[in-house]
């Protein structure tokens, strides 16, 4: 299959250190671009880092006192929900907090003494999934956002994140190497296919999934998306070979775009299998305009800053986002925390 040019930009930038306080540079107001989040293993604080499709850093969000985050923007982009460890929280365990982006509080939407993680946002706002172990096994659970109404949703086996569909009446997830969905309540599961590596995402109109099938399917690693009602599978990227993964595929809300990591694997992998600062070290974050699918010119890439969770930031955002007049103190205090996460 002949492609097209896929652009892959260099991302650069450091977080600059006045005082003791993280600060960031904000550029809203230099462009109307679709910009995409992703966050950073570069240093301890992992930043939450927006650009835009064309690779030019945005803004550098920092929350003091973490020690890992996985977030998930909410619809409307005044809000995102996150997993993490926050170190002036007594029990120091994985939970699901929701911080709202004008006032920079938090709220805490988990409290179990399980290990909460993997959030995602339902586009219509309302509801949130996540994978937890708090009954002994790892399962994947839905809450309110309000925090009301848990439901488990599947029994007993490894889960990586989930994706909605657009009408959040479906959740698509990996378990394990196999690509799976299921209804918003938890039944009617089915496989779709065997896959390489954790990551799924829905296209805007709801019928196609795109992620990476098993290495010994197609020869090799590359972006397929599948039919969720007939399964017929059609190719998104050119195929790789070698030792290269394909991580955190995310389809644009208005179906121009598809992002995804791509990585070099290194020669040994990190003891225990983790994905250690090393293996995203290697990496580049792929932007694929769906209009080059299906033919033309080969595939060109450039190293990039290391990256994961890749998201598509809601033009909701805009108008609540930190000033681009100033460098902004951001999330500084959040509000008093000790108060914030009681």
């Amino acid at each position: 299959m002949r492609m097209k040019r896929t652009r892959i930009y260099m991302i650069l930038g450091t977080a600059l250190l006045l005082g003791g306080i993280l600060i960031v540079h904000s550029g809203w107001a230099e462009t109307e671009r679709d910009v995409i989040s992703f966050v950073s293993v570069e240093d301890r604080t992992r930043p939450i880092i927006l650009m835009d499709t064309q690779g030019k850093i945005l803004q550098r969000l920092v929350i003091p006192g973490l020690t890992q985050l996985s977030l998930s923007w909410s619809p409307d982009g005044r809000s995102f929900v996150y997993h993490a460890i926050h170190s002036n929280v007594p029990n120091l365990n994985f939970d699901i907090y929701v911080m709202d982006v004008k006032t920079q509080t938090s709220r805490r939407l988990t409290l179990d003494g399980g290990l909460d993680i993997w959030p995602s946002w339902s586009p219509n706002g309302k509801r949130i999934s996540f994978a937890s172990n708090r009954a002994g096994t790892s399962d994947l659970y839905r809450i309110d956002v309000d925090g009301g109404n848990l439901i488990k949703l599947t029994e007993g086996q490894d889960y990586d994140k989930t994706a909605w569909s657009p009408d959040s009446q479906w959740i698509a997830f990996t378990s394990g190497a196999s690509l799976f969905v299921m209804d918003a309540e938890g039944r009617g599961i089915r496989q779709l296919a065997d896959t390489f590596s954790n990551g799924c995402t829905w296209s805007p109109d709801g019928k196609e999934i795109a992620f990476v099938p098993r290495w010994d399917a197609v020869g090799g690693l590359a972006l397929f998306s599948i039919d969720v009602d007939d399964k017929n599978m059609r190719q998104l990227t050119q195929l790789y070979k070698g030792r290269k993964g394909i991580l955190e595929p995310t389809w644009s809300p208005d179906g121009k775009w598809i992002a995804y990591v791509l990585v070099q694997l290194p020669e040994v992998l990190p003891e225990g299998g983790g994905l250690a600062e090393e293996f995203f070290g290697n990496s580049v974050i792929c932007f694929m305009n769906t209009a080059d699918i299906g033919g033309g010119e080969p595939f060109e890439a450039t190293r990039v800053l290391v990256g994961s969770d890749l998201q598509w930031v809601p033009e909701g955002f805009l108008s609540v986002s930190p000033s681009s007049e100033k460098q902004t103190t951001l999330w500084g205090k959040l509000k008093q925390m000790g108060d914030v996460f009681k």
